[in-house]
């Protein structure tokens, strides 16, 4: 399966789990090692970082020349203060954008990532949008602040606030088993102010649950319909969902579409995972087949609510 990715080009990403150019990359360089062979083979790469001043040193910026790259820049709050305490290792806010500029000039795919996004920490959100427009970012990802119970991020958030975050929150978290997330309400009243600045600065809004609506079916990293990323896998659901409507089964779904995992995404299919996650979908288990909504339900209403909404012809 990896190597018909691999194949297809389907584009790598780095930084999933762990910020890739941390402080200690400046020992180690792991990953200028990694952009260099990615480089040799002219291969797209996603790269996710706190920390987009690192890769505007002279030995990054060679390993980046003629590399189809896109950078995702991540920021959690506009609040100078908050951010040194939230991020304490990453360069500030100014630092960041300053960076993305320079990666810009240097012919790399520049974001803005509010990730995590807490609505009561963010801050002045349009301070932000606006200094990342100016940066070149015109896309951006945001997805709701998790609060896993292990681990120890919770206290690290209260440390970091100098209070008990969940507690005293105006949101109403609830609890989704391994962390706490906010409600379904208040991810989609946060979320929708959002929506409204960034369209005041023209910039597309992509989440990761698509609650609101905004994606149309592309990826929530929105590289899909970049220069060199051509070979996004396009039988994923999150690309290929438009040929949902009604009653439609896996072979229609995935008619003329190369799958290197086909039996394995079938079985996740007639479990009914993809209206799991996305919103818009529902599941028909007497015939293994999804149909999609016009407008988007909370999960545990869509069995009560099916009535009531109607899915597009």
């Amino acid at each position: 399966m990896e190597k018909r990715l691999i194949d297809q080009r389907c584009p790598v990403q780095v930084g999933v789990s762990a910020d890739p150019l941390q402080p200690i990359e400046k020992q180690h360089r792991v990953t200028l090692r990694v952009l260099k062979i990615l480089q040799d083979r002219e291969y797209p790469t996603v790269i996710t970082t706190k920390y987009p001043t690192q890769l505007v040193e002279d030995d990054y910026l060679r390993a980046l020349d003629g590399l189809p790259l896109v950078i995702q820049c991540s920021i959690s709050t506009a609040d100078k203060g908050l951010l040194k305490r939230l991020e304490p290792c990453a360069p500030s806010l100014v630092e960041r954008m300053r960076a993305l500029r320079t990666l810009l000039d240097a012919g790399v795919h520049v974001q803005f990532r509010l990730w995590p996004f807490a609505p009561d920490l963010c801050g002045n959100v349009a301070e932000l949008l606006a200094m990342a427009k100016d940066a070149g970012a015109r896309t951006v990802l945001a997805n709701p602040l998790k609060v896993y119970h292990a681990g120890g991020s919770r206290e690290l958030l209260n440390t970091a606030l100098g209070r008990d975050y969940l507690a005293t929150s105006p949101l109403r978290y609830d609890n989704h088993g391994v962390f706490s997330v906010a409600s379904y309400e208040d991810q989609v009243r946060g979320l929708s102010k959002l929506q409204g600045l960034c369209r005041k600065y023209d910039m597309q809004l992509l989440t990761g649950d698509d609650y609101i609506l905004t994606r149309e079916w592309r990826t929530c990293c929105g590289i899909d319909d970049l220069p060199g990323f051509e070979g996004f896998a396009k039988w994923a659901y999150l690309v290929n969902g438009w040929r949902i409507s009604q009653h439609t089964d896996f072979e229609t779904y995935m008619h003329r579409l190369e799958c290197p995992w086909r039996e394995e995404f079938e079985q996740e299919w007639d479990k009914g995972k993809l209206a799991e996650i996305m919103p818009e979908l529902l599941f028909h288990d007497e015939d293994k087949t999804y149909s999609r909504f016009k407008q988007c339900v909370p999960h545990q209403e869509k069995a009560e609510s099916s009535a009531a909404v109607c899915p597009e012809p």
